[in-house]
C-alpha cells in the first residue's frame, strides 16, 4: 500500500472517529435545565428571556428611551397615582437592601438566561433568577453589601435576608453556582435554592397552567427573544389589575384560562427590522370557536399604505348593522359616560302639563317617530338573504384632497363579500329606508346618481355624501366617491390564501401628521408646545408625544386565528402582532 493510500485511511479514519465522538457527546450532554423549573409554582405570571442583558442594554442604548423619558407622555405618566405607587414601593426597597433599585442596579444584576416571576401585583412580591458568572455576581453591589444581611440556609445553600422600614419590605438574594438569585420573600428564595439542589415537580415549570401555555406557543427554531406567561385565572380576579389594565377589557379575558406571548426581534444589522409578537391564549371551554374564512380577496382591495382597517370573517347581521350605523350612516358623535362616576339622581317634581301650552294635544295619541330598529329592518332583510362572508373596515384621514385648515374629516369605508350577488336596486332602497330618519321624513330629497367617472358608482346627492358600488361579489360602500375609488383596483389578481378570523393594520407613517393635526382640534390647542407645568392635553400633547417616541415605528399588522384541537393539546386562539420599522 503507497503513501498516498495510508494517507487517505488515516484522514477517513480520523473524521469518522471525530463524527462518532461528536455524536457520542450529542447524545451524553444534557439539555440545560430551563429556569422555570427553579421557581416554586403559585405566581401569577413569568417572564423569560435568553439574554436579558442585551435586551437592557439595547433599551437604554435606543432613541425611544432617551425621547420617551423627556416626553409628555411620561411626565403624565409620573402625576399618575400609578407613578407614586411604583416610587413608594422602588423607596421601601432601597430602605431595605440599602441600595436604589435604579437602572444602574438593573443593569449590574443582568444576566443572560434570566426569568421574572411574579407573585403578587399590589404588593410587587416577585423571585428573579438569571444566570451571571459567580466572578461577576461577587462584583456586584449587592453582594458587596451582604454583610448588613442576616445570614439563612436552605438546604446546602446560604442566602442573605433583610426586611426593614414601615410597613416591612424583604430583600434576599443569593448565588448558587452560576447563578444570582433575588427575592422580595424569604419562601420563594429558600424554595428556589432547593428546587435547584433537588429538582421536584413542585416548580412553576410543572403547573398546568405553564404547562399547557408553553406547549402551545407557536413553535420556533429559535427562542423568543422575550416571553411572558400569564395564569389569567388568577390574575383577573385581582383588585389591582382590574383596577390599573388600560384596556378594561375583563369581561372578554374572562373566556381565557393562561396566555403566552412570544416576542421576536431582527438582528440589529438586518435591513428588514421587524418586531413579531405571538400570542397563544387558553380558553376556558374546550369548545370556544372562531369563524374563519378566506380574508385574501377583501384584503386584495386595500389602498397602498392604509391607515386603519380591520378585515373580519362571518360577521353578524348585528355586528354589520352596527358598523354601517357608526361609519357611514349616521356619523355622529358618540355619547360618553364615564363607567366609574354613578349617574345623579334626578329628585326634581316632574310638570304635569301647562295651562299656556295650547299646541300640545290631550285627546290623541301623538304620532310615534319611526324607531331606528324599523328603518335597518330593509338592512337586515337584505343581509339576513345573503349573509357575507367577510367584512373590511376601513379609516384614514388621507384622501385625494389636502387636508382642511380647520376641519379634517375621517374617510371611512366599509366592504361586504358574499357568495352570491349583490343587487344595486335593492341597496339603494335598503339604504335609502335607513337614512330617512337622519336627514329627512320619509325618502324626500334623497336621490341616487351614477358617478359621472364610473356609471357603476352610486352617490347620494344632498350634504351627506355617500357612494357605493359592486364589484364581482363585492358591495363596497364609502363616505364620498374618492375614498370608494381607491377600492377598485385591487393591489394584485390572485392573492395568497389566509385564512383567519381578523387581521387588522394601521400605518403609523402615514396618519401620524393628520392624526397630530386632529388632536389639536379636539384639545382645541394651537400647538403642542407646553404653556406651564400642569398636565398634558390628552390628546395634542399625551398621546402625540407617544407617536413622536416611537416614530420609526412604519406600521403594525395583527392576525387573530383559532388553533383546532389535537389529542396533545385542546384548542386554542392565535394571534400575531408585527411591528415594521423604518430600516
Amino acid at each position: 500500500m503507497n503513501l498516498k493510500h495510508r494517507l487517505s485511511i488515516a484522514i477517513t479514519a480520523t473524521i469518522l472517529t471525530a463524527g462518532a465522538l461528536y455524536a457520542a457527546f450529542q447524545t451524553t450532554t444534557p439539555t440545560p435545565t430551563p429556569l422555570s423549573a427553579f421557581v416554586p409554582q403559585g405566581s401569577l405570571l413569568s417572564i423569560e428571556s435568553p439574554n436579558f442583558a442585551a435586551l437592557l442594554t439595547s433599551w437604554n442604548n435606543s432613541a425611544e428611551q432617551r425621547t420617551w423619558l423627556t416626553s409628555d407622555n411620561y411626565a403624565a405618566f409620573s402625576r399618575s397615582r400609578l407613578f407614586s405607587r411604583l416610587s413608594d414601593a422602588q423607596d421601601q426597597f432601597a430602605t431595605s437592601a440599602g441600595l436604589p433599585p435604579d437602572m444602574e442596579f438593573l443593569q449590574q444584576i443582568a444576566g443572560k438566561q434570566s426569568i421574572f416571576a411574579w407573585y403578587d401585583i399590589g404588593n410587587l412580591q416577585f423571585l428573579y433568577i438569571t444566570r451571571m458568572s459567580s466572578a461577576a455576581a461577587q462584583q456586584t453591589q449587592l453582594l458587596q453589601l451582604r454583610s448588613k444581611f442576616q445570614l439563612r440556609k436552605a438546604g446546602d445553600d446560604t442566602f442573605y435576608l433583610r426586611t426593614q422600614g414601615e410597613p416591612e419590605r424583604t430583600v434576599a438574594f443569593a448565588t448558587h453556582g452560576n447563578y444570582l438569585l433575588l427575592a422580595t420573600r424569604e419562601d420563594l428564595l429558600a424554595n428556589a435554592l432547593l428546587l435547584m439542589q433537588h429538582p421536584t415537580d413542585a416548580s412553576l415549570h410543572t403547573e398546568p397552567w405553564y404547562t399547557t401555555s408553553t406547549a402551545a406557543a407557536t413553535p420556533s427554531a429559535t427562542p423568543p427573544n422575550l416571553r411572558m406567561t400569564l395564569n389569567l385565572t388568577r390574575i383577573l380576579p385581582t383588585p389591582y389589575f382590574r383596577s390599573y389594565w388600560v384596556q378594561q377589557n375583563i369581561t372578554e379575558l374572562k373566556q381565557f384560562t393562561a396566555a403566552i406571548s412570544d416576542l421576536y426581534l431582527t438582528p440589529q444589522n438586518s435591513s428588514d427590522k421587524t418586531f413579531r409578537e405571538e400570542r397563544t391564549l387558553i380558553p376556558a371551554a374546550p369548545d370556544t370557536t372562531l369563524p374563519t374564512t378566506d380574508l385574501a380577496p377583501i384584503l386584495q382591495l386595500l389602498p397602498a399604505n392604509s391607515g386603519v382597517y380591520r378585515a373580519t370573517a362571518q360577521p353578524t347581521t348585528a355586528t354589520i348593522l352596527a358598523i354601517l350605523e357608526d361609519k357611514l350612516l349616521s356619523r355622529t358623535p358618540s355619547n360618553y359616560r364615564d363607567q366609574h362616576i354613578a349617574p345623579v339622581a334626578d329628585l326634581s317634581t316632574p310638570n304635569p302639563g301647562s295651562a299656556t301650552d295650547l299646541d300640545t294635544r290631550i285627546d290623541t295619541l301623538p304620532v310615534p317617530s319611526q324607531p331606528l330598529a324599523a328603518a335597518l329592518t330593509p338592512l337586515r332583510t337584505l343581509l339576513d338573504a345573503a349573509p357575507p362572508t367577510a367584512m373590511l373596515v376601513y379609516a384614514s384621514t388621507t384622501g385625494a384632497t389636502s387636508p382642511d385648515p380647520l376641519f379634517l374629516p375621517v374617510h371611512n369605508a366599509v366592504v361586504l363579500s358574499s357568495t352570491t350577488p349583490w343587487n344595486p336596486e335593492a341597496i339603494k332602497s335598503a339604504l335609502t329606508t335607513a337614512l330617512s330618519p337622519h336627514l329627512t321624513v320619509g325618502a324626500t330629497g334623497i336621490t341616487w346618481q351614477t358617478s359621472p367617472q364610473n356609471p357603476a358608482v352610486y352617490q347620494l346627492t344632498g350634504l351627506q355624501p355617500l357612494a357605493f358600488t359592486i364589484q364581482g361579489n363585492h358591495c363596497i360602500l364609502a363616505t364620498d366617491p374618492e375614498t370608494l375609488t381607491q377600492f377598485l383596483h385591487p393591489t394584485s389578481t390572485t392573492p395568497k390564501p389566509i385564512t383567519a378570523s381578523t387581521i387588522a393594520g394601521f400605518h403609523h407613517t402615514t396618519e401620524r401628521t393628520n392624526l397630530t393635526h386632529l388632536t389639536r382640534i379636539l384639545d382645541h390647542t394651537a400647538s403642542t408646545t407646553p404653556a406651564d407645568d400642569s398636565s398634558p392635553a390628552f390628546f395634542s400633547r399625551n398621546l402625540v408625544s407617544l407617536s413622536d417616541t416611537f416614530q420609526a415605528l412604519d406600521s403594525e399588522t395583527f392576525t387573530e386565528a383559532p388553533t383546532p384541537a389535537t389529542p396533545q393539546q385542546p384548542a386554542t386562539i392565535h394571534q400575531t402582532v408585527l411591528y415594521q420599522w423604518h430600516p
